[in-house]
């Protein structure tokens, strides 16, 4: 927009520039050749008179009238460069120089007693000039001659040029000066706007926040609209708040029912002695062993939906050998083995904790279905300023379609899995400024794809102890 509003002001600046200056110039380019000719008439004339008063001399002051007439042809030749013809009534040249085309159409006319002025691009002196020629005349109104003075244009072009040369450079300093002015006034202007996208940038991107002061925000118009932007996301604010704290409040509060009817149908499986009694409170059991997980991966996710407020650089390779180490006895149970190729000194910035969490919930899904005798591969390479963490398993994989539904929250192809932990690592993936994908492996299998923000050491956090991830 500041762009446009600058190309604006300066379309109108150069075109208030090009009224002024146009017909200005224009103006001044005629004043300048119609100066000159008004010059060359008014010598002509001069030189006319001396050559009627030389053809009108008696023998005494014949001498004296052609030598004043050679002396002032003489000046006016050296002062302009042009050149000065005369020619007597009987169309002979006149003071023994030839006179160029004799028979021209101009000194047809001065002979006739007209006076005309034109323009030539081919003049007696091998260039474009002014060619002026006017009638010699006694004073009784007899014609006895012709004065053809003829100038270079040469000066009056230099000066035309400069003219034109020095009103480029104005004009140029206008537009310069207006840019400047027009940057200035535009940016003032959008100045209210920015921060108004600005803080819909930020509540885009899930900080709800995000304020923007109505004092900062410009007029009336768009201080109303700040301040309703600010109503807007403190209400979303307030109703996330809300649901994200009921969410941890209800899981958390299920978590003792559960742990207590997890007992008792314990207590009571070691008293039933009928099969299917027996089998009946093993379901019961199964079923919550599930709810239980299901009431922790909820309580999670609604962990992960907060902001992070301090995120840390990480030790990518110390963490992902930590959680390998604490997976490796399921690994081991299932036939599969946990590889790590993560370069040394690899480093991504995120909330504390949250790669444990992303590593304990894919490698939960991985360990659970990598066939027996194949492994299950962590690797890691920095491009520019992200981090690409992959997770690669030789499973029976995932179709397109499931690739497609896989981060939908509830969504499970596993017995008993609660459909939420790909949705943990996806969120907090989201909220730590990164991505989750989910890739075919060609050697058969799926490829889980983390990327994360990376950045120049500043802290090493301590590594926790234990997992503090979720499986699904």
């Amino acid at each position: 927009m500041v762009r446009r509003l600058v190309a604006s002001y300066l379309a109108l600046v150069a075109l208030a520039l090009a009224l002024f200056t146009v017909p200005e110039g224009i103006g001044l380019v005629n004043a300048l050749r119609g100066n000159q000719a008004e010059v060359g008439l008014r010598e002509a004339r001069t030189v006319a008179v001396l050559l009627a008063t030389a053809d009108a001399a008696g023998p005494d002051s014949a001498a004296g009238a052609d030598l004043a007439l050679l002396t002032l042809r003489s000046n006016l030749e050296e002062q302009t460069g042009g050149r000065v013809e005369l020619l007597s009534a009987d169309g002979q040249p006149a003071l023994g120089r030839p006179v160029s085309n004799p028979l021209g159409v101009d000194i047809g006319a001065a002979l006739q007693g007209q006076e005309t002025v034109t323009r030539t691009d081919d003049s007696v002196l091998g260039e474009s000039g002014l060619q002026v020629t006017v009638p010699s005349k006694n004073p009784d109104g007899t014609t006895v001659g012709a004065v053809r003075l003829t100038y270079p244009s040469a000066p009056v072009t230099a000066q035309i040029k400069e003219l034109f040369g020095f009103q480029l450079i104005v004009a140029s300093a206008t537009l310069g000066i207006a840019a400047a002015a027009a940057w200035w006034l535009a940016r003032s202007m959008t100045r209210p706007l920015r921060l108004l996208d600005g803080m819909a940038r930020s509540l885009s991107r899930g900080d709800f926040a995000a304020r923007t002061d109505p004092l900062d925000a410009g007029p009336e118009e768009t201080r109303r609209v700040a301040e309703s932007m600010n109503d807007a996301a403190r209400r979303i604010s307030d109703l996330i708040d809300a649901k994200r704290q009921f969410v941890a409040d209800a899981s958390h509060q299920l978590r003792t029912p559960l742990t207590a009817l997890r007992l008792s149908l314990d207590n009571l499986q070691d008293e039933v002695s009928d099969p299917d009694a027996r089998a009946a409170v093993d379901r019961s059991i199964a079923d919550t062993v599930r709810m239980t997980r299901l009431v922790h991966d909820l309580l999670t996710l609604a962990r992960a939906q907060k902001p992070i407020d301090r995120p840390t650089t990480v030790d990518v390779q110390a963490v992902v050998d930590e959680r390998l180490a604490t997976w490796s006895a399921a690994a081991s149970a299932h036939g599969v083995e946990l590889v790590s190729c993560v370069p040394a000194g690899t480093r991504a910035v995120l909330g504390d904790g949250h790669l444990e969490q992303f590593l304990d919930n894919v490698l939960a899904n991985a360990v659970d279905v990598a066939p027996p005798g194949t492994d299950i591969v962590v690797d890691a390479a920095v491009g520019g300023e992200s981090l690409r963490l992959t997770i690669t398993d030789r499973g029976p994989g995932l179709s397109a379609e499931d690739r497609r539904r896989a981060l939908d929250r509830f969504w499970t192809r596993r017995p008993g899995g609660s459909g939420l932990g790909l949705s943990i690592v996806d969120q907090l993936a989201r909220e730590n400024k990164g991505s989750l994908s989910l890739e075919p492996n060609p050697d058969g299998g799926l490829i889980v794809v983390i990327t994360l923000p990376t950045s120049t050491p500043l802290r090493t956090r301590p590594r926790p102890s234990g997992s503090s991830g979720s499986t699904s």
